[in-house]
């Protein structure tokens, strides 16, 4: 359900008008393909910009919307990782249609069996991919920030899933395997963590000791 305020600002807020984007979210919404919210890629694009991230990696690439729509509005250089074959050609050939192939380096792997330390340091983290193994993708990728590094994960609120009554017991485990991701992030004592009501539920996890040395810093 779409409250109010959700509704009001969508109708406000400018809408996308990249041919590309659109015709990227179009895709998905007819074929059933997971993407972030609007709302969610212009969060995450303010991250980008306010903290002058310039190498972002990527969990879970699905068709490259999220990955192409960072590379048109930032100066950075991405790489993104895919396990499914079908969605890995559909987001390679997007990725090379709009042109950001030197921009975008899109890897055919599970994330969880890469090889991380060959991928070098990043100033963003952005996990969007299987929910059951946030947790994972955290642990195994966090080493990976520079001493600024951000995290952000979507979908943490899985259509309002996680604080609403689920009865189907499949759903009712993701759904349960979410909300414990959502207790784990925000206790992590080198990271300063805060789960927002935007799109679908997003976290913001900033490397608590460089927070600390630089107090005026603010997201």
């Amino acid at each position: 359900m779409i409250r109010l305020d959700q509704k009001y600002l969508s109708n406000i807020n400018v809408k996308e008008t990249n041919e590309i984007l659109v015709s990227l979210s179009t895709f998905a919404s007819e074929n059933n393909v997971p993407i972030i919210t609007k709302e969610g890629i212009r969060f995450l694009n303010q991250i980008i910009s306010i903290s002058k991230s310039k190498r972002i990696l990527e969990i879970g690439t699905a068709i490259g919307y999220s990955s192409i729509n960072m590379a048109l509005n930032n100066n950075v250089e991405i790489v993104t990782i895919e396990r499914n074959e079908e969605m890995y050609s559909i987001a390679n050939e997007n990725i090379k249609i709009a042109g950001l192939d030197s921009k975008i380096k899109i890897i055919h792997i599970d994330a969880l069996e890469v090889d991380e330390l060959k991928l070098g340091k990043f100033d963003l983290i952005f996990i969007d991919a299987a929910k059951a193994q946030s947790i994972k993708f955290f642990e195994k990728f966090k080493s990976l920030l520079n001493s600024k590094g951000i995290i952000v994960t979507d979908n943490l609120l899985f259509h309002g899933l996680v604080y609403g009554e689920v009865k189907e017991r499949n759903l009712k485990q993701l759904v349960r395997k979410i909300d414990t991701f959502n207790k784990f992030i925000v206790t992590q004592e080198d990271f300063d963590t805060h789960i927002y009501a935007i799109g679908d539920g997003m976290s913001l996890s900033v490397k608590r000791k460089w927070l600390y040395e630089n107090s005026s810093y603010t997201i």
